[in-house]
């Protein structure tokens, strides 16, 4: 039978302190056995953890810490942009972390968090330090994808804001909470500076919903990391761009490692269809019937 010590510690986020869990009612012979069965493992001085733990936490524990930012919202399932580093807030008052890797960025707090508290920071927290930490863009991937699974309100990132210098004023207004994924982001803060309107999870009759809508009639679809060409997902995909077509728009779909790591390639593409108006429904779409 599980102990409940175990679970105790899995609703922290897989580690906590010894004297957090002897407050709960463990005793510290039970715990000294669980270390000697594999129940546990021990972190550093006075905390444990389940042996399955993410690495990423034991790291930041170790260390100090909690998980922090990028790192955090990883462990919330927010999408969150590629990085390598484990992000680790640490109270100022713990004093020089000794030799800590080149991938730990330390995040100084300046108030001790609680020892009874779990050991990732909650998602408030980590959404103000991805703001302090990241580009604007992949903030707003953290952002809108915390407003979107609900793990965030609108109030809730004001009040954030009002907690940052007034140079983050303009993130209320970038955001966007029916995006469903950071390369819906990124697209869209990429393309505004084009000047035409871009909307995110479109509804189009007959197809149904579209990842963005570029004018009238551009229609950009992304494909995750996770896809793949075998899935049934490619061919119902495939479909539903031969339906827009048919319907006259213009469909667009790009994969992760092109809005990642090619996007020029996006951005001429779209660039061009934009200069010669093909975002625009014209006086023969609306002849066929097609303009919308």
């Amino acid at each position: 039978m599980t102990q409940p010590f175990i679970a105790n510690i899995r609703s922290r986020g897989g580690a906590a302190r010894v004297a957090t869990l002897t407050a709960s009612g463990a005793t510290r012979g039970r715990l000294r056995a669980a270390v000697q069965n594999g129940e546990l493992v021990r972190i550093r001085k006075g905390w444990l953890a389940v042996p399955d733990a993410p690495a990423d936490v034991i790291r930041a524990v170790a260390y100090g810490g909690r998980l922090a930012c990028l790192s955090a919202a990883r462990f919330h399932g927010l999408w969150a942009p590629e990085d390598d580093h484990v992000h680790a807030a640490i109270p100022r008052h713990a004093g020089r972390v000794h030799g800590h890797p080149e991938d730990l960025i330390i995040h100084w707090q300046s108030t001790a968090w609680s020892a009874h508290s779990s050991v990732v920071e909650p998602v408030p927290d980590l959404v103000r330090q991805v703001l302090l930490c990241r580009p604007l863009e992949d903030a707003l991937t953290v952002i809108d994808s915390a407003l979107n699974t609900r793990t965030l309100s609108m109030a809730g990132l004001a009040a954030i804001l009002d907690t940052l210098p007034p140079r983050f004023a303009r993130v209320i207004g970038e955001v966007d909470a029916r995006s469903e994924s950071g390369l819906e982001t990124f697209c869209r803060c990429r393309l505004r500076p084009l000047g035409i309107s871009i909307r995110s999870q479109v509804r189009i009759p007959g197809v149904g919903r579209v990842d963005l809508l570029l004018g009238d009639r551009i229609v950009i679809e992304a494909d995750g990391a996770e896809w793949h060409n075998g899935s049934s997902a490619f061919l119902a995909d495939r479909s539903r761009d031969l339906a827009l077509v048919r319907m006259g728009y213009v469909v667009i779909r790009v994969g992760y490692a092109h809005v990642v790591h090619e996007w020029k390639l996006i951005e001429l593409a779209i660039v061009g269809l934009v200069a010669r108006g093909e975002h625009r429904w014209t006086a023969a779409h609306h002849r066929a019937g097609l303009a919308r």
